[in-house]
């Protein structure tokens, strides 16, 4: 792993794809939170998620098992990119997919959108509401050429699920998920990984509350109210 600073990687000048990694049971929800609708919008949860980070990508891939999920981006052609309610630039190629080998997690979700792309992921979990493009923008201007990966730390914890992944960890991705592995963090010792530490992230989001996530109602009651209109 590394965590200085290298040269301009020039693949950022085009802006990563984005990885939307939309799998999971919603067990602990007990509903697909995924298409839960944000208040005041009523858009799902996920195209919430996608709408705040398009107008930073140069592609969307959407990885997603549900057909409800797939589905939610059917607005979003892959000819104009246009959506009805505006929130993809045109122009900008969606695609919407399975897992290529379901039940891998979001490992597996991760591996699937690498195949798709040619440069950097932003990779992201599609239950994350209150993501702020200006934390991935500076994620985004991490990338280079000497790393495979930006990941940020919150708390003491690597946030994978809010991070870069340049198609280059494909084969590592590939050889953990081969060995049984599916934890995100199993294939960094194959590759590079640059760590960002969350104090430079504050200044776009004091309470880091981009890497907020909802797994259960009472998750989604606290977030419903923060996302509230007024």
């Amino acid at each position: 792993m590394e965590t200085d600073i290298a040269e301009r990687d020039s693949s950022k000048e085009k802006g990563p794809a984005l990885l939307i990694v939309a799998g999971g049971s919603s067990r602990r929800m007990g509903a697909d939170k995924l298409m839960l609708p944000v208040p005041g919008q009523g858009l799902p949860l996920v195209r919430h998620v996608a709408g705040r980070l398009l107008p930073l990508a140069s592609k969307a891939v959407i990885v997603a098992n549900s057909p409800q999920v797939r589905d939610a981006f059917q607005s979003l052609t892959r000819k104009t990119g246009v959506a009805e309610d505006g929130d993809s630039p045109g122009g900008l190629e969606v695609l919407c997919l399975p897992d290529d080998e379901p039940g891998n997690g979001p490992l597996g979700g991760l591996a699937t959108g690498l195949r798709r792309i040619d440069c950097w992921a932003l990779t992201v979990a599609g239950d994350m509401p209150f993501i702020r493009s200006e934390v991935a923008r500076f994620l985004i201007g991490r990338t280079d050429s000497c790393c495979d990966a930006v990941v940020p730390v919150v708390g003491g914890l690597p946030q994978p699920l809010l991070a870069l992944y340049h198609r280059r960890c494909l084969v590592a991705v590939e050889r953990a998920l081969a060995s049984g592995q599916r934890r995100m963090d199993s294939f960094w010792s194959g590759v590079h990984v640059r760590l960002v530490s969350a104090e430079p992230l504050r200044a776009f989001d004091p309470d880091l509350i981009s890497f907020t996530n909802v797994n259960t109602p009472a998750d989604w009651e606290k977030a419903s109210a923060l996302l509230s209109p007024g």
